[in-house]
């Protein structure tokens, strides 16, 4: 935030309000403005990592005691509190969506950005010229839907967790939710407290060995559907009034010119160079690809670089270089059994992500105890899903942290 003096800067924000995705609301279609819904929050969403890591380095929660695991309204309070408190409100178009954005090459080399923009209240259309252009449009709106062979013959309720937003309307049914990463796990133990029977279904290589809900039920990938049967993989078949697809996100950008290259396939996207910039346009980024990682910390670290290299201190390798650099490590991942469509899934890679890109930028990395916090919170997750947000970390310095056990938290 130190560089608003140094930059004529303009944020786009297609809603009335700051948050994004931490944004709640009962809609889950589409807004006043007839376009979809962008936030996949549900009501009594709590984080999944503590609020300890979820700090930006330059500002820390105001409120360092209560729970760690804290309501999305939490977060979402913090946003506000930090867009406030670094003066961002005079640099925000809100109610605004951007319609187009073109790559300019001039006769120097220099690429500059034409953006096109509608204020959605009055519908008047501008364009601006862009030395640079960060995507910050997130990736958790556009649901991926797999097709199931005889899902046309299911008459029961049928959405995807992007539409979820309580648990009550499907007390006393028996549920099927297809996906079993954080958020397909999450809501199968809290539609459980009012589900007769819930079927978490999942092509995991293992049966998820985390205590959950008595009523929850683990069962092999869907083979097809027959009505309300639904027959998985492994030849068991089920009664199923409702089904959720837990089945993840694309990532999109239907504003972007075709002549930028973005491939999407297996949701990844690509040609980007350090999950962050793309190859061919060295002033072009996109923040928050990466997941299963700690999101503020990384989004700061990014901007650092991001600024690293507007200001030139960064010296970037040539495209042809970047590509070859990339295509090394990501056959390496491969090799490791890792699927294209996880290499994004960072995990135990983040921190040296963070400490390569924060180092390129000269800027700090992010402290031990950070690591040290995820990694208690993954073991206390892999032992029991329904409890583990009950702990309360504390952080006392760089290297160590306190954790206590509190019930209810």
């Amino acid at each position: 935030m130190s560089r608003l003096d140094t930059y004529s800067l303009m944020l786009f924000e297609q809603t009335d309000r700051i948050g994004g995705t931490w944004v709640y609301t009962d809609e889950t279609h589409l807004d006043k403005h007839g376009l979809l819904i962008h936030s996949s929050m549900y009501k009594n969403l709590r984080t999944n990592i503590p609020k300890e890591v979820m700090q930006i380095p330059d500002f820390p929660y105001q409120n360092q005691e209560g729970p760690s695991f804290v309501h999305h309204s939490v977060i979402r309070e913090y946003l506000l509190d930090y867009a406030k408190h670094f003066n961002l409100y005079p640099y925000i178009k809100f109610n605004t969506l951007v319609k187009h954005v073109e790559p300019e090459i001039l006769k120097n080399g220099q690429t500059l950005w034409i953006v096109t923009y509608e204020d959605l209240e009055s519908k008047v259309e501008t364009t601006k010229i862009f030395d640079a252009v960060v995507l910050c449009n997130g990736h958790y709106t556009v649901g991926h839907i797999p097709h199931i062979p005889g899902i046309e013959s299911f008459h029961g309720r049928c959405i995807h967790s992007h539409q979820y937003r309580i648990p009550e309307v499907y007390a006393g049914k028996r549920i099927c939710i297809l996906g079993a990463s954080w958020s397909g796990i999450d809501i199968a133990i809290e539609i459980s407290q009012y589900a007769d029977k819930v079927y978490l279904s999942h092509n995991l290589t293992e049966r998820i060995d985390s205590k959950m809900s008595s009523n929850v039920e683990q069962r092999p990938s869907i083979e097809s559907i027959q009505g309300n049967v639904f027959i998985f993989r492994d030849g068991s078949s089920a009664e199923v009034d409702s089904f959720i697809y837990c089945t993840g996100y694309k990532f999109t950008y239907p504003f972007m010119s075709t002549k930028v290259e973005i491939r999407t396939d297996n949701n990844h996207v690509e040609p980007i160079y350090k999950h962050l910039m793309h190859m061919d346009y060295t002033n072009l980024f996109f923040m928050g690809l990466p997941a299963i990682v700690i999101p503020f910390p990384m989004f700061h670290i990014q901007a650092q670089y991001i600024l690293g290299i507007l200001e030139g201190r960064i010296q970037l390798l040539s495209p042809q270089r970047m590509r070859e650099e990339y295509e090394i490590e990501k056959k390496s991942l491969l090799d490791q059994g890792i699927q294209l469509r996880h290499i994004n899934k960072l995990k135990d890679r983040q921190w040296a992500y963070y400490d390569e890109i924060a180092a390129a930028a000269n800027v700090p990395s992010l402290p031990p105890v950070m690591k040290k916090i995820f990694d208690h919170v993954s073991d206390m997750r892999d032992i029991n899903f329904t409890t583990y947000k009950n702990y309360q970390y504390r952080i006392i310095d760089n290297e160590n942290f306190s954790v206590s056990y509190c019930k209810p938290c």
